[in-house]
């Protein structure tokens, strides 16, 4: 029976780049997955994904968010690829609106700069949108997109050159504890390992059943559509765009590829997870298209059927947590279980930092790295 210090049960957001952190620190690990990271069966699909640098959700995240940027930069000059693109974010909503709320106390909690546009300013500097008059805008000028692809992809070689057995396509049906090992089964064989990091997004439900984890998983609609005023639309002319009314947001046409748009505030459960996601139909497509026309009319043709704008649409997964933070613990009954959970539709851009605080509960159960507030302990 071959034997490793850490088993990790998804290979993804997560998993990938803890995998990644625990080679560089000697280990040896082994992984499995149910599908191929990168895929588009989970959360991580879409092709790339914000950073924001200047928090809403909480200010505790901006230390975590310091520490992710400089990982981001470090190994985007290692390998030499354009992980982390500086196109700059724009939050646009009513001054007393939770979004900017939150901005504007992220910001000054942690003196973060901040670049604050009136509704005409907006459109001046981003003839794209059109904001209510009474919206203001707040730019982060440090945030910009990942490429969630690249990123996962390198992750996983690096790791494997490192010496890491990743298996993709070989889900880890399950395991038991006896003397401090743990013994896993993938159906083609058994394994042993000291430590269990469990990093596999929608299925952590299942795959940690004793826990009754709070999640809920939640069908999310991305769509992609051929601008109608393209001149407007190019990464050189447009940032990340978000609207406070219900977390409406969009990326700029990235390569010709489409200008992306999403609600991050909306999404349907799919109760019983894992279950069949039901495809993307006219309905969810209509309550995009609403958006647009109020806030970036020049995306669409008025004079055209808007569906046929439309380049491409799909469904990615959120995996939602009551208070919308994620969780990092360790089982309750089994130490040497670590989980990283519920990351609420916001995780991505952490994946390198909190590959450093999982590799650090897994080598010596403790971190310096401020993911107190992530705990379980007094939560739910």
């Amino acid at each position: 029976m071959k034997q490793f210090d850490v088993a990790i049960i998804g290979l993804g957001s997560m998993g990938s780049f803890a995998a990644l952190e625990l080679a560089k620190r000697k280990l040896s690990v082994i992984g499995f997955d149910k599908y191929s990271p990168p895929h588009e069966e989970g959360s991580h699909g879409g092709d790339t994904r914000a950073f924001r640098t200047v928090y809403t959700e909480h200010p505790n995240y901006v230390p975590l968010i310091k520490r992710s940027l400089q990982i981001w930069d470090r190994l985007a000059e290692e390998w030499d690829l354009p992980l982390l693109t500086r196109s700059g974010v724009i939050s646009i909503g009513d001054p007393q609106s939770e979004l900017i709320k939150g901005i504007v106390q992220s910001a000054s909690v942690y003196n973060l700069e901040l670049q604050k546009l009136n509704s005409v300013e907006i459109h001046k500097q981003f003839p794209a949108l059109k904001p209510p008059e009474e919206f203001i805008g707040l730019i982060d000028c440090e945030a910009g997109l990942i490429d969630v692809p690249l990123a996962i992809t390198n992750a996983l070689k690096q790791a494997r050159q490192l010496g890491a057995d990743l298996r993709t396509n070989q889900p880890a049906l399950e395991w038991t504890s006896n003397k401090g090992d743990i013994f896993i089964d993938t159906n083609q064989e058994k394994i042993s390992a000291k430590k269990v990091l469990v990093t596999a997004g929608a299925l952590t439900s299942k795959i940690l059943a004793s826990l009754d984890l709070p999640l809920v998983i939640r069908r999310q609609v991305l769509a992609w559509v051929k601008p109608y005023r393209s001149e407007l639309f190019s990464p050189d002319c447009l940032p990340i765009f978000a609207f406070a009314p219900r977390g409406f947001y969009g990326f700029p046409n990235m390569g010709g590829g489409g200008v992306k748009i999403a609600h991050h505030e909306r999404g349907d459960p799919l109760l019983g997870y894992p279950v069949k996601v039901p495809p993307v139909d006219e309905k969810d497509l209509n309550s995009l298209i609403s958006d647009v026309s109020k806030f970036i009319p020049s995306l669409i043709n008025p004079d055209q059927d808007p569906l046929k704008q439309i380049v491409r649409a799909k469904t990615c997964l959120y995996v939602m947590t009551p208070d919308g933070h994620c969780i990092i613990d360790r089982d309750p009954h089994n130490d040497e279980i670590i989980f990283a959970t519920g990351f609420s539709g916001h995780g991505f851009k952490f994946s390198p930092v909190i590959a450093e605080a999982l590799a650090d509960l897994v080598t010596t159960e403790v971190t310096s790295l401020p993911i107190d507030f992530l705990s379980m302990k007094g939560r739910f």
